[in-house]
């Protein structure tokens, strides 16, 4: 299936391609930011157009996919069985003039070419139980956050949605931040726990082997806490300093790996107080953001975010930056930068 590849675009033909895009996505926003269950819930089938209505009624999915996509099967030739009305025709065009390459655009990372199951850029035992995608992403945003770090001055790093720890494991044992972990899974909370232990161990006794290379400074395990983050309130769980924190005012560094959409806006309101100095964003691939004044589930708030398919975007936030003019690929355009009152919720 052909799509559109940003690479080569000068940044009008990106501009122009951005301001298609929203305008599409905002027309059929009640389609596209829908679950599954809505379908039966809202009956969202009764929002369609009559006439759109009679052309899918009856359709199986693979017909349905068939038809939009035009990709039949072996042996399969495209058939309407009745005319489809122009504005589903104008939509399902545009969405295939609009749609991304599916093409990879980009070379292997030099850091898989010698095993493209270990990244050559991180030790053995920050690679064990992390697939080759988490490796390379958890190495560049945690490099990404260190710089960052020490730019700000930051004293703390919290690491919302931090599933089963790899990251902020990385960050904390790796690069000798000083780390809270926040996530509302109990049970991934208990796996990252056991699998701190586990890489101190594996750490402590590569120091007895090779005695030269120990680090002067302790190492410190992340400090994981067991908590849903609500994006219409602030979390002050979040913004607490650990009892190991410097003394003279804590600066905090947020970041997330694989936000999603919630979880993405909880961190922006966060970002609104004096206390977090820097913010270190991956949205994941499919955000579905609720609108600002959109509850959360009763009880509950934003859980770690699941990896979408795809490769995440990166986005780069920074008090005291000029406005960047859209956020970037993590490895390709770099990151975006944004004042702390650029259109922020609060």
């Amino acid at each position: 299936m052909p799509g559109v590849s940003v690479r080569g675009l000068s940044y009008e033909e990106r501009r122009r391609l951005a301001v298609d895009l929203t305008r599409v996505l905002s027309l059929y926003r009640s389609i596209l930011d829908a679950y599954i269950i809505e379908f039966f819930t809202d009956n969202l089938w009764g929002t369609l157009p009559c006439s759109w209505q009679e052309a899918l009624d009856g359709l199986t999915p693979p017909q349905l996919a068939t038809l939009l996509l035009e990709v039949p099967r072996d042996g399969e030739v495209v058939r309407y069985r009745s005319v489809w009305p122009l504005s589903l025709l104008a939509l399902k065009s545009t969405a295939r003039a609009l749609a991304f390459t599916r093409m990879p655009g980009f070379q292997t990372p030099s850091e898989f070419l010698e095993n493209p199951s270990q990244s050559s850029r991180l030790i053995a035992p920050f690679r064990k139980h992390v697939r080759p995608k988490k490796q390379h992403e958890i190495r560049r945003l945690g490099e990404l956050v260190k710089k960052l770090s020490d730019v700000t001055a930051c004293t703390q790093v919290v690491d919302v949605g931090s599933g089963q720890g790899h990251l902020s494991r990385f960050m904390s044992l790796g690069l000798g931040l000083n780390v809270k972990s926040i996530e509302g899974d109990q049970r991934l909370v208990g796996r990252a726990q056991h699998l701190d232990r586990e890489l101190l161990q594996t750490l402590e006794k590569e120091d007895r082997r090779n005695p030269q290379g120990v680090q002067a400074s302790p190492r410190r395990s992340p400090h994981h806490v067991v908590r849903w983050v609500d994006p219409s309130a602030l979390c002050e769980e979040l913004l607490l300093p650990l009892e190991n924190s410097p003394r003279g005012g804590t600066r905090l560094l947020l970041t997330g790996l694989h936000a999603c959409g919630d979880l993405s806006v909880a961190l922006l309101r966060h970002f609104s107080r004096p206390e977090v100095a820097a913010l270190a964003l991956v949205r994941a691939a499919w955000p579905a953001a609720r609108g600002a004044g959109s509850p959360a589930a009763p009880g509950r708030g934003c859980p770690q975010s699941p990896a979408g398919p795809g490769e995440p975007g990166g986005g780069f936030l920074q008090p005291g930056s000029a406005a960047g003019p859209a956020g970037g690929d993590t490895d390709s355009a770099g990151p975006a930068a944004l004042h702390p009152g650029a259109g922020l919720p609060c």
